[in-house]
């Protein structure tokens, strides 16, 4: 019932990411659907790690497993709340946001690579479908990384195309929510109807 759960959360946090590509030139409704669907967001991944018991968390309740499922799972508010309140002014605030934007491109990769590797490691998530968020990552992270060898090897193109950016970005945002909260719908209905074996225990010495 938590991958359910957590799979509807992921996809309806997907489709509130692309209505906001629907309300551009209105600030304050893009800020309003941000904020909603980094609480869908939030909601949905922690209710995957840490399930209604060991059997159903992705991560089976682990330490490790859990405190990065939890980063992953808030770091999207707390960037976008730092973004609203800690934009830059003037000039000599440049340097510390622009530290902030590195710090912001980076942490959640660090993050997301933990957790999808936890989940990977623990293989609560039946094979091969415990590969899933590592795949998911690395389509993100591919996908982050073409506009930008495209902006260093031709930056007119991104000037004559400005759509390339974020459509890559709509995209890579689309696997993490989407892609995976379908996948968390269909193997929680599987597991309802006791078709696949999706609890394995880690056999004990």
């Amino acid at each position: 019932m938590t991958w359910l759960a957590g799979g509807i959360g992921l996809i309806a946090c997907g489709v509130v990411g692309v209505l906001r590509l629907a309300v551009l030139g209105t600030p304050g409704t893009i800020t309003g659907l941000t904020l909603l669907a980094d609480a869908l967001w939030a909601v949905a991944v922690l209710t995957l790690a840490v399930g209604k018991d060991r059997e159903s968390s992705v991560v089976a309740r682990g330490a490790l497993g859990v405190a990065a499922c939890a980063a992953v799972a808030l770091w999207p508010a707390f960037s976008t709340v730092m973004g609203l309140i800690a934009a830059p002014d003037g000039p000599e605030e440049a340097g510390a946001w622009r530290v902030w934007w590195y710090a912001s491109a980076i942490v959640p990769v660090i993050l997301g690579l933990i957790a999808a590797a936890m989940v990977a490691r623990t293989r609560t998530v039946p094979l091969p479908w415990n590969w899933a968020p590592l795949c998911a990552l690395g389509v993100q992270c591919v996908l982050w990384a073409v506009p930008q060898v495209i902006g260093t090897a031709s930056p007119t193109t991104l000037l004559e195309a400005p759509g390339i950016a974020s459509g890559f970005g709509t995209l890579g945002f689309l696997t993490s929510t989407l892609g995976l909260g379908i996948l968390a719908v269909v193997l929680g209905n599987r597991s309802r109807a006791g078709t696949v074996p999706i609890f394995r225990s880690e056999p004990r010495a």
